[in-house]
């Protein structure tokens, strides 16, 4: 049980120094979201509330492991489509979380 205004960000933050973090900006659906290097793509999704897809995303207490495949974004130059849960963010990268087999097929019908 959580409390009000409690916001799980599906992922735990990245360890880092106690010292000034390194900043990282990427877009998530055209949203501009700034975040500490070493954070997942979910986490970063949440931490900016775009919109996610995370209709199943772990707790924060729990590590990501990838293999449910229900967090798969699509990242602008790269092939395939990886589990926003355990893929970090990298600077300018441009995130986009819908699924695009639902989107053309959704199209079609």
């Amino acid at each position: 049980m959580y409390s009000t205004g409690y916001h799980d960000h599906g992922t735990p933050a990245p360890a880092g120094d106690a010292a000034e973090p390194t900043l990282v900006t990427l877009e998530i659906d055209g949203a501009a979201v700034t975040v500490p290097e070493g954070t997942s793509i979910m986490r970063a999704a949440g931490v900016g509330r775009a919109p996610t897809s995370r209709s199943s995303a772990p707790p924060d207490t729990l590590k990501a492991f990838g293999s449910c495949r229900l967090c798969l974004v699509e990242i602008e130059g790269r092939r395939g489509y990886p589990a926003s849960c355990t893929t970090l963010v990298a600077d300018g990268i441009k995130v986009r979380d819908r699924e695009p087999e639902a989107d053309r097929s959704s199209a079609a019908a």
